[in-house]
């Protein structure tokens, strides 16, 4: 069998690789040219590069690793290949949901605010805008309790928040780690006004574009915070930003945006209550290599014909 290789790895990486491929091909290439040639008869492959083409190339393809959590922009080549694709769902769960609160304390401690008086060399407690405030017994509401979800109620509750999450399949609430979990739009609905701080992991799919708009942001308390580490299309923009210049918001933590990079002109850029980073949530010193050693284990796992980890559903679109 071959196995095609477009994600950039170093000499001894593909060393690693080879090792458990054993007597089967491995293609490395960066070129776009030499991908798309050796994927017609690939029955493996690591996309990073080319993604999309090489998914629309390999008809022979059976398995396939995409060193990414969300898929949402490969979701149609991906229903169309006959191949079982894996992702990185699961590599990025500890950082990102470090993220939520990086970006929670953040905005809760004024941080912004005690920041900008230590570039200009003043001493001073005050704050104007929303005051400091703490986590301790407030409410915080999950949209999708997959893995990161999960990782972010757990530090929730480590906080001593009530922690309430909305999903789309039914679960038992004795296997999740929060106090109160709903499900589906309309669960979603009763959720919303119970939240102090609202925070998105959910998958980017058909169902959950724009999921967030002005009549849900009305729903939540005045004053809440909403934290967004997922995609930027889950949440209506301008629905956010006229909620946050009207202070029903208190504050915003973006990492995700509707377009990305931010354009220059966006009003989030200037607005004094969010916080914005330009999609790092996973970013991680130790990230890169957990996602390679993700992909040893199912290269091993798909030779020895075994269940693969991190299997994308084709329906669901994660």
């Amino acid at each position: 069998m071959k196995l095609l290789i477009t994600e950039s790895l170093s000499p001894s990486q593909l060393e690693e690789v080879r090792l458990i491929a054993r007597e089967h091909l491995v293609v490395a290439t960066q070129e776009r040219d030499i991908a798309l040639a050796e994927a017609v008869d690939a029955d493996m492959a690591m996309v990073s590069a080319f993604a999309r083409e090489v998914l629309e190339t390999a008809e022979q393809l059976k398995w396939v690793y995409i060193p990414w959590a969300g898929v949402d922009n490969l979701l149609d080549a991906i229903r169309k290949t006959p191949a079982v694709v894996t992702c990185a769902k699961g590599v990025f769960d500890a950082p990102m949901a470090d993220h939520v609160f990086a970006l929670l304390l953040a905005l809760t401690r004024r941080l912004d605010a005690f920041w900008r008086y230590q570039v200009a060399g003043v001493w001073r407690r005050e704050v104007t805008g929303p005051p400091v405030t703490d986590l301790m017994g407030k409410t915080m509401g999950i949209v999708g309790l997959g893995n990161i979800g999960r990782e972010v109620a757990q530090r929730a509750s480590a906080f001593g928040m009530r922690v309430l999450a909305v999903k789309r399949r039914p679960a038992a609430l004795a296997d999740e780690p929060v106090d109160g979990l709903f499900l589906g739009y309309e669960g979603l609905r009763l959720m919303l006004p119970e939240c102090d701080v609202l925070v998105i992991t959910t998958a980017l799919t058909p169902q959950t574009r724009a999921l967030i708009g002005r009549n849900e942001l009305a729903s939540l308390k005045r004053g809440a915070l909403l934290i967004n580490v997922a995609r930027g299309a889950i949440v209506d923009e301008q629905a956010l930003v006229e909620a946050l210049q009207s202070g029903h918001l208190a504050g915003a933590g973006l990492d995700v945006f509707e377009d990305e990079p931010l354009p220059p002109d966006s009003p989030l850029w200037r607005l004094p209550n969010v916080i914005l980073t330009p999609h790092v949530g996973g970013m991680s010193d130790r990230t890169r290599r957990r996602n390679f050693e993700r992909f040893l284990e199912n290269l091993r796992r798909f030779l020895a014909g075994e269940p693969l980890l991190g299997v994308v559903d084709k329906e669901a679109g994660y």
